[in-house]
């Protein structure tokens, strides 16, 4: 990454060497801000590269946001914005999110445990208490578009056999919902897709419950089989209402063919293109229940694709 300071944090040239401080005791450095430093007058400036999906959300004026979560990988923010509610910085190691302003170091080097109410974005910069952030450069996330084959039924039963192997349960009150789901799909009506994705919505636990995963999962699928994706995208319109916030702005991504990479990696690899365990496990990596809860939304939407027959899909597993 050009730009970088010999302690790899990253210096605009042009602009005057900020104060280095280490991330994760950014709570300490606001208190032992100057007294003289007006408040939210960043002193810390890091380089990053911007999702062109969020890129839009540094455009004009500056404006306020506000910190949902912190961990040492990210620092997830609530804009306020309809079509892009949340903004994302986060360690180059953290799972490279649709909505991401990554930058070149680790969690380990510099972990994002912020603790500050104080942010903004806009006038081409992000900004959580002292700290200010560039993108120096834009990195486009994974779409997936009409442009993968369907999966043949074996595959679909090969990846089928293998989530059930290899991924976390699922939480049993989601059990039936899905079920539901996969039948709406498989019959192809749309008002029963509307009404059994809803049903899902929120839920589940976590920042992204398993349902809105699970929904992710359908969106992309459908996006790039040419499943029932008008549906499913009108179940999730107002999921800012129902849903935490991060989970909300995903989902919004995924009716666009946005998604991480292992998500694209495992649709291309169920279309043919690649191996699917290693696609599969790579995926499974992906939070604690994410990946397993988006590969299960993509196989109930890839089953009706496939051409399955009804025992087929009522012997697809659950868990």
């Amino acid at each position: 990454m050009t730009g970088t300071a010999a302690d790899g944090g990253p210096v605009r040239a042009g602009v005057p060497r900020p104060e280095h401080v280490r991330l994760g005791t950014l709570s300490h450095a606001l208190a032992g801000t100057p007294s003289h430093v007006p408040p939210g007058t960043p002193s810390h400036v890091h380089l990053g590269t911007i999702s062109t999906a969020v890129a839009p959300l540094l455009h004009g004026p500056s404006r306020p946001a506000r910190v949902v979560a912190a961990t040492r990988y990210a620092v997830h923010l609530a804009t306020g914005d309809r079509e892009l509610p949340a903004l994302a910085v986060v360690t180059r190691d953290a799972i490279r999110l649709p909505n991401a302003l990554v930058l070149p170091f680790s969690s380990a080097d510099r972990p994002l445990d912020l603790t500050t109410p104080r942010a903004g974005f806009g006038a081409g910069r992000v900004v959580i208490g002292p700290v200010r952030f560039e993108p120096e450069a834009s990195w486009a996330p994974p779409r997936v578009q009409d442009a993968f084959s369907p999966p043949t039924p074996a595959r679909i039963r090969q990846v089928a056999a293998l989530l059930d192997a290899l991924a976390q349960p699922l939480p049993p009150p989601l059990a039936p919902h899905l079920t539901d789901l996969r039948h709406a799909l498989h019959a192809d009506e749309a008002s029963e897709v509307r009404r059994a994705a809803r049903a899902l919505v929120g839920l589940g636990p976590g920042l992204t419950p398993s349902g809105d995963d699970i929904l992710c999962g359908a969106l992309l699928a459908s996006r790039a089989w040419g499943g029932p994706l008008a549906p499913l995208a009108q179940a999730v319109a107002d999921a800012s209402l129902r849903t935490p916030l991060l989970s909300a702005a995903l989902l919004r991504h995924a009716v666009r063919g946005e998604c991480v990479p292992q998500a694209h990696a495992f649709l291309r690899a169920l279309s043919g293109d690649g191996a699917l365990e290693p696609a599969l496990r790579e995926l499974l990596a992906v939070g604690h229940h994410s990946g397993g809860d988006l590969a299960r939304g993509v196989l109930a939407v890839g089953l009706g694709g496939a051409g399955a027959t009804p025992g087929d899909r009522d012997g697809y597993p659950l868990k």
